[in-house]
């Protein structure tokens, strides 16, 4: 059996009663929940590339006790996609109801008192937070509306925007899930039965999707053998320099790009940028201009098949190159839920890029990075791009819409103000033992010692992390996970690692000082793990008064350390997200 049915028989059968029972606060339809546990498992286990921090205990399933509502990352994620596919409906449901009134006889129409009790256990919820925390949750999940968005709409910060999220997420999670699951109708063979043979499909065809795209690129190149480049590229290629005039985090891929591909990264050359197919026709109708909190340019979407099952995807995003080289990725997609025109159509859109650059510095936020680096006005070959796929019979999944390129002069938009920093700290601050590093107090996570941004991977190492403390306090240690991921086995010598701890996306504390301490030696097998366990400490450090300690409130802690130097005796860091959202407190 397959790692992944071992980890969705292990979590339908300890957990799918509580996803049920998430569902169904969303939902408040038995069958409606069920229905949404079964896609997202679907959607989530259908991956090729497994979601990052979705392995538990380094991929081994831990022997927990059944009766515990222990989350693992894996349930975590599970409900986030569940959250998302909720959401997408919420809002293609609501354009209908806007419109169906046109079509509904009478007793097609949902009685009034029907739909009054279907809201009121979230409307009893909500009355009971303040105004703001009451405007920022309706705005982030009913509008869909990114922090920085909800900060301009509000006139408020979007440091303070996260906090009225989490302060609002923390009553209304005491309010909601007082909601009983309900009880289902199918026993747990027929749901993992059906659950299995989706996801069996679905990763068939997307394996299906690989090979013939590896046959089309082989054929591709045979041709090129025997005609010559000048047969196939009408004019040469411009090589893929740096451009001077833009900050590009190269290698660096923004968390939401991660499940579109490997060739998608921060300083790619724009050859790799091309659509997948043509069933699905982008493009670029208007110039590039300020709009909200960032750019649009006018787009338009086209089915070029005449006859095909529905299409779902990701709303159009704007990429930026310059010199035959990607310099702005955009920050991606964390769900589909767009809904493309029909077999045959053609409708207008909009294309946006937010005033970040997302190949720039960045720190953690709310929901994913946080982008820190305006993009540089100036001349840029804009390109549209969109993923889509096929729902309903998995045909065509994982397949990217690209634009041809229009170059346009594209004007900086101011970002907004950054969040004060609430923890008294000494801004700047650094150890000894951190000298030659750019990890200072006060610094982001971009700063973290492994290079331009945390990576997942260095020198062969694919790192992840887990909860590793006891039942009653299970965030007191986190086990840190190596993964070699080359085919040859890795020994080197592993000092302890170190705690970077972050409060509104900037740093408060390192941890103690592990270079002083033994160096210890780690050996990991050729496609094998090796994972070390690390005490969860809070760090006063960078404080002003450490004797206070970190104050109460939320918390993301980063984990570093480094390996042995390589041939050019230059250090090599390794960094994993260790905690995210670690609160300290009652």
């Amino acid at each position: 059996m397959a790692q992944w049915e071992n980890e969705l028989e292990e979590l339908m059968a300890r957990r799918s009663r509580a996803l049920v029972g998430y569902a169904y606060t969303l939902t408040r339809d038995r069958v409606q929940a069920e229905d949404l546990v079964q896609d997202a498992l679907v959607k989530v286990f259908s991956r090729l590339r497994r979601p990052r921090g979705m392995d538990d205990d380094g991929g081994h399933v831990m022997d927990l006790d059944r009766d515990q509502p222990v989350l693992t990352n894996a349930e975590a994620y599970v409900r986030r996609t569940m959250l998302t596919i909720y959401l997408d409906r919420f809002r293609r449901q609501r354009n209908w109801t806007g419109i169906k009134h046109l079509l509904a006889d009478e007793d097609r129409v949902p009685a009034a008192e029907g739909v009054a009790t279907a809201r009121v256990d979230v409307g009893v919820a909500l009355a009971q937070l303040s105004p703001r925390q009451r405007e920022a949750v309706v705005l982030r999940f009913f509008e869909d509306m990114t922090v920085p968005q909800i900060a301009q709409t509000l006139g408020t910060s979007p440091g303070t925007i996260k906090r009225h999220l989490f302060n609002a997420m923390e009553l209304l999670r005491g309010s909601l899930a007082e909601i009983a699951a309900p009880e289902m109708d199918t026993s747990f063979e027929e749901r993992l039965g059906a659950v299995s043979g989706s996801v069996r499909r679905r990763r068939a065809v997307k394996v299906g999707a690989l090979s013939g795209a590896s046959l089309v690129l082989a054929g591709l190149l045979a041709m090129a053998a025997l005609w010559g480049p000048a047969r196939l590229l009408s004019e040469p290629v411009v090589p893929a320099t740096q451009s001077p005039d833009a900050a590009v985090g190269g290698g660096w891929v923004p968390s939401a790009w991660e499940e579109q591909g490997p060739q998608y990264e921060c300083g790619m050359e724009v050859t790799e940028l091309t659509s997948t197919s043509d069933r699905v026709r982008l493009e670029l109708t208007g110039d590039v201009r300020p709009s909200g909190y960032g750019l649009e340019a006018h787009v338009r979407v086209t089915r070029t098949d005449k006859a095909g099952l529905a299409l779902d995807g990701g709303a159009p995003l704007l990429v930026f190159a310059q010199n035959g080289q990607v310099v702005d990725l955009g920050q991606g997609w964390h769900e589909g839920g767009y809904v493309i025109p029909e077999a045959g159509d053609t409708k207008a859109d909009v294309a946006t890029a937010s005033a970040a650059t997302a190949c720039g510095d960045w720190t953690s936020g709310a929901i994913s990075e946080e982008y820190l680096d305006a993009r540089p006005a100036g001349t840029y070959e804009v390109y549209a791009v969109m993923p889509w796929f096929e729902p309903a019979s998995d045909d065509g999944a994982g397949q990217m819409a690209v634009s041809e390129p229009v170059t346009m002069e594209v004007p900086e938009v101011e970002l907004p103000g950054e969040a004060p920093l609430t923890v008294d700290i000494r801004d700047g601050y650094q150890p000894e033992w951190l000298e030659g590093t750019d990890l200072t107090c006060g610094a982001h996570a971009s700063d973290i010692p492994a290079g331009p941004q945390v990576p997942r991977i260095r020198s062969g190492l694919e790192l992840t992390a887990q909860p590793a403390g006891s039942a009653d306090a299970p965030d007191e240690k986190v086990r840190i996970t190596f993964t070699e991921t080359k085919g040859e086995a890795v020994d080197t010598t592993r000092t302890p690692f170190a705690l970077v701890w972050l409060r509104e996306g900037r740093v408060v504390g390192f941890g103690h000082d592990i270079w002083s301490e033994p160096a210890e030696r780690l050996h990991v097998d050729a496609k094998g793990e090796a994972s070390v366990v690390v005490p969860v400490e809070p760090d006063t450090t960078c404080l002003t008064h450490p004797e206070a300690g970190l104050p109460d409130g939320s918390y993301d802690v980063y984990a570093f350390t480094e390996l042995d130097p390589g041939s050019d005796d230059e250090p090599q860091y390794v960094a994993v997200e260790a905690a995210l959202g670690y609160f300290i407190g009652d």
